[in-house]
């Protein structure tokens, strides 16, 4: 006996339904990878245009420094500005004394010798002419007590100087800025440095009016034709010594260091009280506000610049924001690229290597700083021609 057949030949199958897993197992094996590849091609050209772009050369923003320095050695009286200070132009940031006081007090010593050398010389002659006798004797007063002036404003310097480095020591501070938990100064000496500091203040206001009224009677002298009857002799030598005192005024007189540009004080090399030579650094002011970028195209060159062709500068740092400056100037010939803008090599410095640094040459380019970018000096960007 045969088995009947459950369903007619021409009746169609019920086709079996496909589990939920199996299709996105098999959405996930073919069809997820060319997804993702697509995806991630488009956002790495999206990042690449956005935030890297593809940059022609590279560049440096400007870092103008000015050195502040003095003309001929002295001592450093006084340092009036600190280190990332804001400074203006022509603002005064140091004082150098070119003369130390004790060797100025010498000099003077020796003036004020001569002085008296001319006045014993011409006692005889100044019997013989009353009037002479007056001028002259009045001028060589003069000049003494001229010379007791500059000795006194000497010795008010010196002062000062050692009152300025007492007040240090009793506050406890260090020559180099730095504090000590314990004043290494009694009040009692450093009372007594203040009261020579008044004292010596007082004397040298003192015998400046003094000096000043006695000027004022040789003027008036002077002017009564008495000049007339001085000894040539000894009017040349008076002469000669007051021209000595106004060269020992001149150099009492501090000098006075200013700020080259409006900027901030980037390194304080020297303190107060230090001796120093002349043109050694002092201070290092850094103008605030950069105005053009500092360029080189590297060989092979294949860029062809000229004054006035627009060019993108675009920021590494934040929101990589562009902006388009031009080109100011070009260079003649190729010179050696700024180490800070060389590629960087695995495990060393920048256009370094294990011989020595890399010198390489290119061809420099100024380009102006766009006024929507806010950069600091040193910053390194990215340069691209701008095409029309």
């Amino acid at each position: 006996m045969q088995d009947q057949p459950t369903s007619s030949p021409g009746s169609a199958l019920t086709p079996i339904p496909t589990p939920a897993g199996t299709l996105f197992r098999e959405f996930r094996i073919q069809a997820v990878p060319y997804i993702a590849f697509a995806m991630v091609v488009g956002i790495t050209a999206w990042l690449w245009q956005g935030y890297v772009g593809p940059a022609t050369w590279v560049g440096e923003v400007e870092s103008v420094r000015g050195v502040v320095s003095s003309m001929g050695p002295g001592r450093l009286a006084h340092v009036q500005v600190d280190a990332l200070q804001r400074v203006t132009a022509g603002q005064v940031l140091a004082r150098v004394i070119t003369v130390e006081p004790r060797i100025l007090e010498a000099q003077i010593s020796l003036s004020k010798a001569r002085i008296d050398l001319i006045r014993v010389g011409s006692d005889s002659e100044l019997r013989k002419q009353n009037s002479r006798v007056n001028l002259e004797g009045l001028r060589l007063d003069w000049m003494s007590k001229r010379v007791d002036w500059l000795s006194a404003k000497a010795r008010s310097a010196y002062r000062q100087l050692e009152l300025a480095r007492l007040e240090k020591l009793r506050s406890g501070v260090t020559n180099g800025g730095s504090a000590s938990p314990l004043p290494v100064l009694s009040q009692n000496d450093l009372d007594i440095s203040r009261r020579d500091a008044a004292v010596e203040e007082a004397a040298v206001v003192e015998l400046e009016q003094l000096v000043a009224k006695i000027g004022a009677s040789i003027q008036q002298l002077t002017a009564s034709r008495l000049e007339g009857q001085d000894s040539p002799s000894t009017s040349a030598a008076i002469d000669v010594e007051s021209k000595n005192l106004d060269l020992l005024e001149s150099q009492m007189m501090p000098i006075d260091l200013v700020a080259p540009f409006d900027g901030v004080v980037s390194v304080v090399h020297r303190w107060s009280g230090e001796t120093i030579q002349a043109g050694e650094p002092i201070l290092t002011v850094s103008q605030e506000k950069p105005s053009r970028v500092v360029s080189f195209i590297r060989q092979p060159i294949q860029v062809q610049t000229q004054p006035g062709m627009k060019v993108e500068v675009r920021a590494r740092g934040g929101k990589r924001e562009i902006g388009v400056g031009e080109v100011l100037r070009v260079g003649s010939q190729l010179e050696p690229i700024s180490p800070s803008l060389l590629p960087r090599t695995s495990g060393m410095p920048a256009g370094g290597n294990s011989g020595g640094s890399t010198i390489e040459n290119g061809l420099p380019v100024l380009v102006s700083l766009p006024a929507n970018l806010t950069l600091y000096p040193g910053e390194v960007v990215d340069l691209r021609v701008v095409t029309p």
